[in-house]
């Protein structure tokens, strides 16, 4: 099993390549423009095949040319000004380009019109709140999601089961709760955006996320974690470096084990928004945090200690369609504790591919979403932890990868699954330990 569990990530890369071939058709780039460019040519020697003309519609917008789509759609409202298919297209497109004043003009209209397809019609449920939403100065958004979910270590103790204490080996006892267990979840990831609405786009974002778990059996690993941040996102030079901001914030959290305080930090961060090309954007953020460890009972569960906690990341997204995407984020962070046993350097990346795709029914509004991702990070301590074994400083190595699948069903609900196996190898038997984790529950969006 734990084998099978090994080469999830990879797997989940194919299968993610897999619905990309689906979602798309043609999910090569270079294949997408030549069928473009021979489109295009079609198109204009017949520009009263409007069949011709969605297809070549489809296309570009798979390779974000929304101009290019925007233009070919307007020729055909001039043959057939009634046509609600050419005027819902033309409002996804100006939604896509942030041009919410003419989205909604388009999408209005493709209402009004009787002989609109139910599957548009479904779509614009999805559409219309959405656009009156982003003109409005106030934008409220978020995730709801509640389910069961299962985990098979959930102490993360060791695969010896045998611990060092003191430098020597010691049987870990039937008292630890080594085992797996069932939980039930809450998560709420909540965002407002209050819009200036002056011509440089400032606005000012505050984001909200809280997990819960509460265990079957082992509730002395009961997990409440909540986090908010607020700040800023400013235009630096609209006129010279449109797509360029910068956000500074303040950000903080707590978090209780077992119903105990465990971990809290506040601090700050400064982040810069470069979405400057239609095919790439890059974040880099540079955050500080001062962070209170409690440990609870008598057994140190984490390596983290009071102190300080900085780290540096660059979010990177590449989108070879309008339904595919690749994200890594590479990252380094630096922790000084005051216990110079738990202060370490961390460094690593995060990769994730996100393909959309049709759900098996059309009358749903919303498309499905497959994110096979993967995760490799390495962690070097200062010294070592004396009560652990004095001679060996702490060296680990943790990949952890999965599969995320979301499915909404309607406008505001649907369901959604995650399956993740976690490895840590160290050179300490003490943290060399592996995890499988499967959540599964109902979703809800506004």
């Amino acid at each position: 099993m734990r084998r099978v569990l090994t080469g999830l990530a990879v797997i989940g890369l194919w299968a993610g390549l897999g619905f990309a071939a689906q979602a798309d058709g043609q999910p090569d780039r270079h294949t997408l423009a030549a069928a473009q460019a021979r489109l295009l040519t079609a198109v204009l020697r017949e520009p009263k095949n409007f069949d011709l003309t969605f297809e070549y519609v489809r296309v570009s917008s798979a390779l974000g040319d929304y101009e290019g789509a925007i233009g070919a759609l307007e020729r055909v409202l001039a043959f057939a000004p009634n046509l609600a298919r050419a005027d819902f297209e033309l409002g996804t497109l100006y939604f896509r380009l942030g041009s919410y004043d003419n989205a909604i003009h388009y999408f209005k209209a493709a209402a009004a019109a009787p002989d609109l397809d139910p599957k548009l019609r479904a779509r614009l449920t999805v559409y219309l709140p959405e656009v009156e939403k982003q003109l409005s100065p106030v934008r409220w958004s978020g995730f709801l999601q509640t389910g069961l979910g299962y985990q098979s270590n959930v102490a993360a103790l060791p695969d010896s089961g045998f611990v060092s204490i003191f430098g020597q080996n010691a049987p870990q006892g039937s008292g630890v709760a080594q085992k797996s267990d069932g939980e039930g979840f809450g998560l709420a990831k909540i965002s407002n955006i209050y819009d200036f609405e002056n011509q440089r786009g400032d606005t000012i974002e505050t984001n909200f996320i809280g997990y819960g778990t509460g265990q079957f059996s082992l509730h002395q690993f009961d997990l409440a974690y909540m986090e908010a941040s607020i700040g800023p996102r400013l235009a630096l030079d609209p006129v010279n470096w449109p797509g360029v901001t910068i956000k500074p914030y303040a950000i903080g959290n707590v978090s209780w084990v077992g119903g105990t305080s465990y971990l809290n930090s506040g601090g700050a961060g400064v982040s810069l928004g470069i979405d400057t090309a239609r095919d790439w954007s890059v974040a880099p953020d540079f955050e500080w945090r001062h962070i209170s460890v409690h440990n609870p009972g008598a057994t140190q569960i984490t390596a983290l200690g009071t102190g300080d906690f900085l780290s540096f990341s660059i979010a990177g997204t590449y989108r070879f369609t309008d339904l595919i995407s690749l994200q890594v984020q590479p990252i380094y962070s630096r922790a000084n504790a005051f216990n110079a046993w738990q202060s370490f350097n961390q460094g690593g990346v995060t990769a994730g591919l996100n393909v959309e795709f049709n759900p098996p029914f059309p009358l749903i509004p919303l498309q499905w979403t497959v994110m096979p991702y993967i995760s490799a990070l390495w962690d070097r301590f200062d010294a070592p932890d004396p009560a652990v074994n004095a001679s060996v400083r702490r060296c680990d190595f943790a990949y952890y990868g999965g599969v995320m699948l979301d499915m909404p069903v309607t406008a505001s609900f649907g369901v959604s699954g995650t399956v993740q196996y976690a490895r840590t190898n160290s050179n300490l038997q003490n943290f060399t330990n592996d995890d499988v984790t499967i959540l599964f529950g109902p979703t809800a969006r506004f």
